[in-house]
């Protein structure tokens, strides 16, 4: 999917006097335990997201094995406790910690092909203005 399709579809899905500082591509990876069980099929488990940010928190969008939306979740950025950003050259590994002790562990895309939404500083600036930085 490309970005202008993902822009389209992230702007559809705001809420009303909202609007979108920025998003980008990023991927969940499969749990490390999945290899031993299940070996290469673990990549199956692979999870895309492209995520949403706006002035009022973050709209995680999943894709479907094709590629195509399957549903989204909204978090308001009092929702999470803290956020934890780490370097990359490629990709940037990003944990997202909510109030109710769930953990969200993604790669952020920063950099790819021109069709590829990739994280901006602005996002992330943005991200890190709004949510408190993990230690």
């Amino acid at each position: 999917m490309n970005k202008e399709q993902a822009q389209e579809h992230i702007e559809s899905c705001l809420k009303e006097n909202e609007s979108l500082v920025g998003f980008f591509q990023a991927m969940e990876l499969p749990k490390f335990w999945l290899y031993f069980i299940i070996g290469p099929l673990a990549a199956i488990s692979l999870k895309t997201y492209f995520l949403g940010v706006t002035e009022t928190g973050l709209y995680f969008h999943k894709l479907s094995l094709l590629g195509k939306f399957n549903n989204y979740d909204f978090f308001r950025f009092d929702e999470i406790e803290s956020v934890k950003i780490g370097k990359g050259f490629m990709q940037r590994p990003m944990t997202f910690r909510f109030k109710n002790n769930r953990k969200i562990k993604i790669k952020a895309q920063l950099k790819g092909v021109e069709k590829v939404a990739k994280m901006s500083t602005d996002v992330q600036q943005h991200i890190e203005k709004n949510i408190p930085l993990a230690a």
